[in-house]
């Protein structure tokens, strides 16, 4: 085998190899791919390392065999560079679909009505003359699915839109899943108009979902929806444009960048948490908004064998930190309505926005006191002299479930 085929076959063989590699490494660094791996997908990303890795089986092979000649290096060689040219094929392929629809043109020029966090909302005066407010709440309207309820979903944003209007709610908190597949301009556009079709003046604070990050859909996310004034739409004082603070008189907003769980939630983002809670007056309201849920009833998903109830690593490594300080947690993921009372602290999930409802729950958490799976609905959340008032609604407005959470 001549020198030149054999340096050939190195050089394509670790060209194949280093492309792949950077794809999988770009991947893994976008917001929520970890979590898309441990959470049932990783069928594709494990057929991607093999594509990556086999031409360097080929190249070693070529190496081991390189001082026998003969008819049997000439083949190996052929299969190593045809695997190797495969390989890169893949690679560069797979790089070029994904970088063209999540860095691909503009979903909308438009984007709807969003707040700023560090700035929040203006509360109005009470009856009883104290500064309140009401906000709407709600999670995975999953524009771009066929499953998707788009009626339901409409009927959330206009009656939300209605109250606006008449001054009666404030702002509307969108806690993740907006969009099917993240970095799919598509399923942006249609998010975009039909927000702003259903709600063209209604302001939202929004939330990064694990759909919405798929893959590399943190920027279409952020050009629809951080309000921050910083670089990439970051809040003053937060950490990202999807974890932030927003302070509304004695009661605070603490959202957090919990997309399938608790990757990449490490000690930097531990560390803010706490000096968030530690800066809030003793005796004010604290909600922290995540998009995947703590305490949940649900069920086994059949396709990954996973358990989408009582997220167990939430409750072992972001729970504590906030169980017993944060008044309520409200998240979305699974796709129900439910108020859940443990570790004194209420945890109320709204995953109920339109996305296509989760089966009948085959586990029940402990601390569920009221459960709703296949209505559609939001979570309203109002500031009143007895306490923090939590409704929730279906998708024309009428009472599901209430509670007051009493001042301390």
């Amino acid at each position: 085998m001549s020198s030149r085929k054999n340096s050939f076959t190195m050089v394509i063989a670790g060209a194949a190899f280093f492309a792949m590699a950077a794809f999988l490494i770009w991947a893994f660094s976008q917001a929520g791919t970890l979590g898309m791996y441990r959470w049932g997908y990783r069928t594709p990303v494990l057929a991607l390392v093999v594509v990556g890795l086999l031409p360097l089986a080929g190249a070693a092979a070529v190496l081991a065999l390189r001082k026998r000649g003969g008819k049997l290096i000439a083949i190996v060689s052929g299969i190593s560079i045809s695997v190797s040219t495969l390989s890169l094929l893949v690679a560069l392929g797979v790089s070029l679909y994904i970088f063209t629809n999540a860095y691909g043109t503009v979903a909308s020029v438009e984007r709807p009505t969003v707040l700023d966090p560090a700035k929040g909302f203006p509360l109005r005066t009470g009856p009883d003359g104290r500064p309140t407010f009401r906000v709407a709440l709600s999670s995975d309207p999953h524009y771009g699915r066929e499953a998707s309820n788009a009626q339901a979903r409409s009927a959330i944003l206009r009656l939300s839109q209605a109250e606006y209007a008449a001054g009666s709610l404030d702002a509307f908190f969108a806690l993740g899943d907006t969009v099917e597949m993240g970095m799919e301009a598509d399923d942006w556009k249609e998010a975009i108009e039909s927000i702003r079709q259903d709600a063209p003046t209604l302001p939202f604070a929004a939330l990064l979902g694990n759909h919405d990050g798929l893959i590399g859909g943190a920027t279409r996310w952020r050009a629809a929806f951080a309000g921050g004034s910083g670089r990439n739409g970051v809040p003053e004082g937060g950490l990202t444009a999807s974890s932030w603070r927003m302070d509304a008189g004695q009661v605070h907003f603490i959202a957090l960048d919990l997309l399938w769980g608790p990757e990449g939630f490490g000690a930097k983002e531990k560390a803010w948490l706490a000096d968030q809670l530690k800066a809030i007056p003793a005796g004010d309201f604290i909600v922290v908004l995540s998009h995947s849920f703590f305490y949940s009833s649900g069920y086994i998903d059949e396709g990954s064998g996973k358990a989408w109830y009582d997220h167990e690593e939430m409750l072992r490594e972001v729970a504590p930190l906030i169980a017993g300080k944060a008044d309520l947690v409200i998240s979305g993921h699974n796709h129900y309505m439910e108020w859940i009372e443990a570790d004194g602290t209420v945890w109320a999930v709204v995953g109920a926005m339109g996305g296509k409802p989760d089966p009948v729950p085959t586990y029940v958490s402990p601390g569920s006191v009221w459960f709703s799976q296949g209505r559609f609905g939001r979570l309203v959340v109002e500031l009143k002299p007895e306490g923090l008032a939590c409704e929730f609604q279906d998708q024309e407005g009428n009472q599901l479930f209430s509670r007051v959470i009493p001042k301390h």
